[in-house]
Parts: structure tokens; sequence; C-alpha cells
């Protein structure tokens, strides 16, 4: 779905639930950079460092290896774990292949998630699957969420109700619209 329709922060809560974190030995989140911000090769490289400073204590100079290198160093330290890594943005089917070449697949419940705002990556990434589409709020959802901003210890003041519910509606269901 489009940006600003909470598929970030969905993951974020999924990421950080308490039980995830007990179930997976190792969690990593990157989020990938855009393509029309770097070329492929150092793209690539940005997301293999990234998986390493979440879950390997680097202590060796990364500067020096090539991106096959790095991708290595990530299948060595994640073999053997249960994982759960949220690849967080993705737009291009080409980086999955990439990355998804030095993810280890040991059959032990690890997974991988991932978000986009393009339906057809999800597709590729898995064709049985139908993903998790995200919707905009209802007209209640979205006061729903203003009002939990806005007084997130008390409730909104009465006379404040009526305009607050305007705002919600200007806001088209776009939960980062009401945050912001």
């Amino acid at each position: 779905g489009m940006g600003g329709l909470g598929k970030t922060t969905l993951a974020e809560r999924i990421y950080n639930d308490p039980f995830i974190i007990y179930h997976f030995y190792v969690r990593a989140w990157i989020t990938i950079p855009q393509k029309h911000l770097m070329s492929q090769p150092y793209r690539v490289r940005e997301m293999f460092l990234g998986l390493l400073k979440c879950f390997a204590n680097v202590t060796y100079n990364t500067s020096q290896m090539s991106n096959e290198e790095l991708g290595e160093k990530v299948y060595k330290a994640l073999k053997g774990m249960r994982y759960l890594v949220v690849l967080d943005d993705m737009w291009q089917t080409r980086d999955w292949d990439i990355l998804t070449r030095f993810l280890p697949d040991d059959k032990n419940g690890s997974r991988i998630m991932l978000t986009s705002r393009l339906g057809d990556i999800a597709a590729y990434v898995d064709p049985t699957s139908s993903g998790h589409h995200m919707h905009f709020l209802q007209a209640a959802e979205s006061w729903e969420l203003l009002e939990s901003k806005l007084f997130p210890k008390e409730s909104c003041p009465q006379e404040l109700i009526e305009v607050g519910k305007r705002i919600a509606v200007k806001c088209q269901g776009l939960p980062l619209a009401l945050k912001v």
C-alpha cells in the first residue's frame, strides 16, 4: 500500500512483541535504501552491513570486503539460528534475490518479513501468499487515533471533539497524516 498507511508501524509492533523477542534467537531490521538514491552494488553493501550490525559483533574491517564476502558473513552468523529478519520498504525483486541467497533456510522456524508499497514484490517473494494489504482508516478509526495522539492520558475535552473529528476526516484515513 501507499506510504503512510502503517506498514512499517505494524512490522515494528510485531518485531518488538515480547513473544517474538523470546521466540527468535536473532532479530534484525533493515530499511532498504531506495534504488534512485544509490547504485545497486552500494545498496547491497549497505543492506549486508545493516544486517551484520544487528546481530554480529563486527570486530573485523569490512571496508576491504566484497559484497559476496559480506553476504557470507551474514550467512555464517545466521546459520543454525532461528531468526527474524525484517526488510522494510523493499522496491525491487532484485534486492530480494541478492539478500535471500545469504539468509539460510535451516527449516527451524526462521522468518523473513518485508514491507513494500508494491504489491508485485509480495507476489514475487511468495506467490502462494496474498500478503497483508493495509487499508485506509474509517472516519471513526481516524478520530480514535488522532484523539489518542493528542490526549494520550485523558479523553478529549468536549468542546474540541467536533473540530477534532473534522480534522481526522481531512487526513483521509492516512495514519501517518494523523500522527504528524
